[in-house]
């Protein structure tokens, strides 16, 4: 598979090195600042493209051959849906997905069809998990008194 990633931060870098185990994947990652593809390390064996996610010309460049799978992973909710639309719309990639901080914009986005990873709500759902496990644990050592 083709799989681009937008974004070579935290995220973007591990789900980069993650796909790549796979060598049957052509992973491509974009990132305007080239200091970010360190995170990649030395032994990277997708290709790297300093370029901007909001221009069109970065675009025009890497998606020119068929892209089976788009991830915008930048730390900029804008950026990410402006450049899941440009795939799934001109570029007419089947999986686009794009993080979204904002729950109501990734929410929204989600109903446009480009599905969303929102960390907010994400990180919100582990931390209500960890409280209920914790009020559980009380309620049961309560009850062996």
């Amino acid at each position: 598979m083709k799989i681009v990633i937008l974004g070579c931060g935290r995220l973007g870098s591990r789900v980069a090195l993650k796909l790549g185990e796979d060598e049957k994947n052509e992973i491509i990652v974009i990132d305007k600042n080239s200091d970010s593809f360190s995170l990649l390390g030395k032994d990277f064996k997708g290709k790297i493209f300093q370029g901007d996610g909001a221009n069109m010309e970065t675009y025009n460049k890497i998606m020119n051959e068929k892209v089976d799978i788009f991830l915008a992973l930048t730390n900029i909710d804008n950026t990410n849906i402006m450049a899941a639309e440009i795939a799934k719309q001109k570029y007419k990639v089947e999986k686009t997905i794009a993080k979204v901080d904002d729950p109501i914009r990734a929410r929204a986005f989600e109903e446009l069809g480009i599905e969303t990873i929102c960390p907010t709500l994400l990180s919100e759902k582990k931390i209500n998990k960890m409280i209920e496990k914790k009020k559980i644990k009380e309620s049961e050592s309560d009850g062996d008194v």
